[in-house]
């Protein structure tokens, strides 16, 4: 069956022929990834709320904007390796090492020809297509200790490098000037790479399998510690107009995500916030307009904050 492009009511909430169209795009980089993945024997599931609008809608939440994958370590690892072979125009597999100013440790799967743009980040000079996110699973340290070092190593290095690129008036947070300026310096002469590395290598200090509960601890840290073994066997089921894989103890998961009543709606907002997005323009045509437009609500909303001071 054909995917539906068309506007759509689904249990009270219009989906746009924009919006179908978004996902048309994802479907595809999903379908993409699906294929490599199943061309080296590598395990992925869906996750997150494309977990839950699989098993509770059979394909997307009506109001969610995304896909997200998962990935235990040792497969995530060798997606990497032949990444660079099975992803070409107009595919773009992004990480930190494809993509010198991306800083996020987990990989997003991109299409060069659209857009999808979080204004906040518009002033980043790494590819910003229409995309979906990979996370990799790793082992979860035995002892607190280990956990909060973990976590904390990471996203020091994460924050660091994500001043690189922070339009400092625009996001009002001028005191970031020093810790921008020493990024510009250490990158310049240790190289994106070298100050990255050490964050991801601290995940594999723990490894899948010498551990009993996995964790995205990338992306989610230990929001979500899951039995590993939940993972053992993988289902197909339908999302939308194609099968994906989930782990064949999905109600486990889901409750543990999302609760016991993981099968009422409930309109939640997508984690990361307003996209742009545009299946029609590349995102290296749609950047100038969109820094400009974000430039002027930032001056706007000072401009609000300052007058609604001066009438109290």
């Amino acid at each position: 069956m054909a995917f539906n492009l068309e506007e759509e009511n689904r249990g009270g909430y219009v989906v746009s022929r924009e919006m179908k169209r978004v996902w048309q795009v994802q479907m595809e980089l999903l379908q993409r990834l699906l294929d490599v993945c199943q061309n080296y024997g590598l395990h992925v599931w869906v996750d997150g709320g494309t977990l839950l609008g699989t098993v509770r809608h059979h394909g997307y939440i009506p109001w969610d904007d995304d896909i997200d994958v998962c990935m235990m370590r040792p497969d995530y690892d060798r997606l990497l390796e032949v990444a660079g072979e099975e992803f070409c125009e107009p595919y773009f597999f992004q990480t930190a090492y494809t993509d010198v100013d991306y800083y996020r440790a987990h990989a997003q799967l991109r299409d060069s020809r659209t857009t999808g743009v979080r204004p906040s980040e518009c002033f980043n000079p790494y590819h910003q297509g229409i995309f979906i996110d990979i996370f990799p699973m790793d082992g979860v340290p035995a002892t607190e200790e280990g956990r909060r070092r973990t976590l904390h190593t990471s996203r020091r290095i994460q924050r660091f490098l994500k001043t690189k690129n922070l339009h400092l008036l625009s996001s009002g947070r001028l005191t970031l000037v020093f810790r921008k300026l020493k990024c510009l310096w250490q990158v310049r002469t240790r190289g994106w790479e070298a100050i990255f590395r050490p964050c991801e290598e601290v995940f594999r200090e723990t490894p899948v399998a010498e551990a009993s509960h996995v964790a995205e601890i990338c992306f989610s840290g230990y929001d979500f510690v899951i039995d590993k073994h939940i993972f053992d066997e993988t289902l197909w089921l339908d999302f939308e107009d194609m099968k994906v894989p989930v782990p064949a103890r999905y109600d486990e998961l889901l409750r543990i995500q999302y609760g016991d009543d993981y099968m009422r709606p409930r309109r939640i907002p997508t984690y990361h916030g307003e996209v742009i997005f545009d299946t029609e323009h590349s995102y290296v045509e749609r950047l100038p307009e969109i820094r400009r437009q974000y430039r002027f609500s930032v001056l706007k909303r000072g401009w609000e904050k300052i007058m609604s001071k001066r009438g109290t």
